[in-house]
């Protein structure tokens, strides 16, 4: 029994709060020390008289005609835009509106499949037709590559009424593909790219980073700016400059898609940011890479830890690697992610991004400091040293692929079709009603409309036994699944 007043989201905060980590994570801002001073003094004295509604000089973001028209209007000048839009639902209403704006119900939409679930989520409302790009895995790291411009030209050739082409760009790990490439293929074909460039809101601000997708020619950007910069987690960005793309679409979209009652403080970190980064954003980025830098050349001095990275450079379907995404490997002594994830929170006090079954992901931003990267150093040399003798025998990644289900019906279909609740380890051979994602990074497994298979059911049943997290189980315990009832 919890006394009265008993508030456990306040205390889970609290807790976490005094644990003092320091943050390989997102948000960008870690902790504050990526926001403008005269924004976080702000949040500091004065957070709750800036939580206002729309009172008179502070417009409305679904009619912008004054600070926000202004504001966002400046975030477009720096980001290298036409017209951008504050998104306070996150990127994934971005990436909503975009696929709703540029394809109509039915039409077919050329997708990735390591794309975030919330794309899947946009076939869901608008009742597009996804057609899936094969996925190629680093063999070692077990991370997917950007998929080839021969691919995509290939998959527009065998389906021609494809009305869209999606791409990710960064990925979740750093990977940034031949976008200029891509935006080439797309616009000889007169349909728009749009990009889920959430990991590279960055990009703009430094020369060492590949051009942003805006710049290589994409039509449509959508940035989480809470990841890489400073502003609040659920601050994102959606940037157009196409001439193909009709913006009138894309905000009539957003009004339906978008909270009627937007809060003013995400808005403000999204002001505060492009303000920041107008004005300081180079030396922040030189300085993010000094650390990322610094980190990866530690790295490579410590025995039995690896970072991915180096070796995938010069793959013909890639033409970067983001330094500031930290893969971490420390298979070779005998770890898994979630063991040493264990090791740094416990031991170490520090959070990481991702874990899995053979790595961390460290996060760097415009918040991290050369103190936060020594930290991470002389913990993984603490946990070298422990090595063999004390964590076990290196553990060796076998080969993995990421399921390519047949699709049977399209996710609207599926989602919105009678249901009915069978074990997960009966599945094989229905069609799934339910979207299934390891999170992080959130990349669906299973898509609603899928053939469950042996080799689905057998991996889900492995990452579980990893203890890894899954976004879209309507059963907390996943050990029950939910498929179409009659197809």
């Amino acid at each position: 029994m919890h006394k009265s007043g008993y508030m456990p989201l306040i205390e889970a905060l609290q807790k976490n709060k005094k644990r003092n980590t320091v943050p390989f994570h997102m948000p960008g801002h870690k902790k504050g020390q990526g926001i403008h001073h005269s924004f976080a003094r702000l949040m500091k004295t004065a957070p709750f008289a800036l939580d206002v509604t729309e009172l008179p000089g502070l417009d409305d973001l679904h009619n912008p005609a004054g600070p926000i028209k202004e504001s966002q209007m400046r975030a477009a000048r720096v980001f290298g835009a036409d017209r951008t839009f504050f998104l306070i639902n996150g990127s994934t209403v971005g990436i909503h509106a975009a696929l709703l704006s540029v394809c109509r119900r039915g039409e077919e939409v050329l997708l990735p499949r390591d794309m975030h679930r919330s794309v899947i989520g946009a076939c869901i409302l608008g009742g597009l037709k996804p057609r899936y790009l094969p996925v190629q895995l680093d063999p070692e790291y077990l991370v997917p590559y950007p998929p080839a411009t021969e691919e995509i030209t290939a998959m527009l050739q065998r389906y021609p009424k494809i009305r869209a082409i999606f791409q990710v760009y960064p990925s979740y790990y750093g990977l940034a593909g031949k976008m200029l490439e891509v935006a080439e293929v797309a616009h000889r074909c007169n349909i728009p790219l749009i990009v889920d460039e959430a990991h590279g809101a960055h990009f703009v601000f430094t020369d060492e980073l590949p051009q942003t997708a805006l710049q290589s020619g994409a039509d449509i950007s959508i940035q989480s700016t809470h990841k890489t910069l400073g502003a609040f987690t659920q601050a994102s960005m959606l940037h157009v400059k196409s001439k193909i793309v009709d913006y009138s679409t894309i905000a009539r979209q957003l009004g339906i898609l978008q909270s009627t009652s937007p809060s003013y403080l995400l808005m403000a970190s999204l002001d505060a940011v492009t303000g920041h980064m107008e004005v300081s954003g180079k030396h922040l980025m030189d300085n993010s890479l000094r650390i990322a830098r610094y980190i990866r050349e530690q790295i490579k001095e410590i025995p039995g830890i690896k970072c991915f990275g180096e070796s995938v450079s010069g793959l013909s379907s890639m033409i970067a690697v983001d330094p500031t995404k930290i893969y971490i490997s420390l298979s070779n002594l005998g770890l898994s992610g979630y063991q040493a994830a264990e090791i740094l929170l416990k031991k170490h006090r520090i959070q990481v991004e991702l874990c899995d079954r053979f790595c961390i992901l460290c996060m760097l931003s415009i918040g991290s400091s050369f103190d936060d990267a020594d930290r991470l150093v002389n913990a993984l040399t603490d946990i070298a040293s422990k090595a063999i003798p004390v964590y076990g025998k290196p553990i060796m990644p076998g080969p993995v692929n990421i399921p390519s289900p047949r699709v049977i019906l399209n996710p609207e279909e599926a989602w919105f079709a009678p249901l009915r609740q069978v074990l997960l380890k009966e599945a094989v051979g229905e069609v799934a009603g339910e979207l299934i994602a390891p999170y992080p990074p959130g990349i669906p497994l299973l898509c609603p409309g899928e053939m469950i298979t042996n080799e689905i059911v057998d991996l889900i049943c492995e990452l579980k036994a990893w203890d890894c997290m899954f976004h879209g189980f309507s059963d907390p315990a996943m050990l029950t699944i939910k498929v179409v009832d009659r197809f």
